[in-house]
């Protein structure tokens, strides 16, 4: 009987597990391996070592994040601001499965305090999987590219403000989620534009009612 293969998605989630079972990543590939009951030449057949599983993960979300919104056939026809929402969403739809994973990595922990494996992701997803990032058309020409550039690392930024928000969030059906994803959206767009200062003011609003210190309606 052929013996069954082990696949990388596999190894992801068995290293998952390891970590919400044992509370700890294991010290050796051996133990892990041990864990998983599969050979050593099994892991290293997709790794190299532990240390690249953790970036494996998140590499993998966005992968499949970015596959999922690309073939929808409405992408392309969407603005700047819906692909963003798009994919806002879709990535929450992708990562939900793995919930107790992500909080067990980022619960408690501030968005400057990303782990080192989703630090190293940004620099993939933020330097050019993001091609929807606004321009400043009354920039000259040579503005242009940088201001693009800084406006891919402020869409990243409000990726991760949006995990943290997600990791936060115990509202019924992620619903504060959703209303934060939509008036920070429209914040993060409104940059540059008239009405950034009502988006700035309504998303204020959200943030205080969310922290108890105001009655105004989100």
């Amino acid at each position: 009987m052929a013996k069954k293969s082990v696949s990388k998605s596999s190894i992801q989630k068995g290293y998952m597990d390891y970590l919400l079972e044992e509370g700890k990543k294991p010290d050796t590939v051996r133990i892990f391996t041990k864990h998983m009951k599969i050979s050593d030449d099994d892991f290293y057949k997709h790794f190299g070592s532990l240390k690249n599983i953790e970036k494996s993960i998140w590499e993998s979300y966005y992968t499949q994040t970015f596959k999922v919104i690309q073939n929808d056939p409405e992408f392309e026809e969407m603005d700047a601001r819906e692909k963003h929402l798009s994919f806002l969403y879709t990535f929450l739809e992708i990562i939900k499965p793995d919930r107790s994973y992500i909080l067990f990595k980022l619960e408690g922990k501030k968005p400057h305090e990303l782990p080192a494996e989703l630090k190293q992701t940004q620099k993939i997803v933020s330097q050019s999987e993001i091609e929807w990032a606004k321009t400043f058309d009354f920039l000259p020409d040579k503005a242009k590219n940088s201001t693009q550039t800084a406006y891919r690392q402020v869409l990243w930024s409000h990726t991760i403000a949006t995990l943290f928000f997600w990791v936060k969030d115990d509202s019924a059906g992620g619903a504060d989620t959703d209303i934060f994803i939509e008036k920070s959206t429209r914040t993060a767009f409104d940059i540059g534009e008239l009405p950034a200062l009502d988006s700035i003011v309504d998303l204020s609003k959200f943030f205080l009612q969310k922290m108890g210190f105001s009655k105004a309606t989100a």
